[in-house]
């Protein structure tokens, strides 16, 4: 039974995360030749404020990604 756990940050919504699973699911049954009812995932959500990559907090990313698109337009 193949067990798939996805970490990421809050955000998204119930469909995205729906779609997530599913083509996960379907991928897992593609490529491993696993049953998609023997298949599991779940999504682990940390808020932004909760992950650094590179020394910069994704909260912090995210808001310096805004402003650099803003003062782009």
């Amino acid at each position: 039974m193949p067990l798939v756990n996805v970490h990421m940050a809050e955000g998204r919504t119930a469909e995205q995360k729906k779609a997530l699973m599913d083509a996960i699911t379907d991928a897992m049954a593609e490529h491993i030749g696993a049953p998609r009812t023997a298949v599991r995932v779940w999504i682990n959500e940390f808020p932004n404020t909760d992950f650094m990559a590179g020394g910069e907090l994704l909260a912090d990313k995210q808001a310096r990604l805004a402003r650099e698109a803003q003062e782009n337009q």
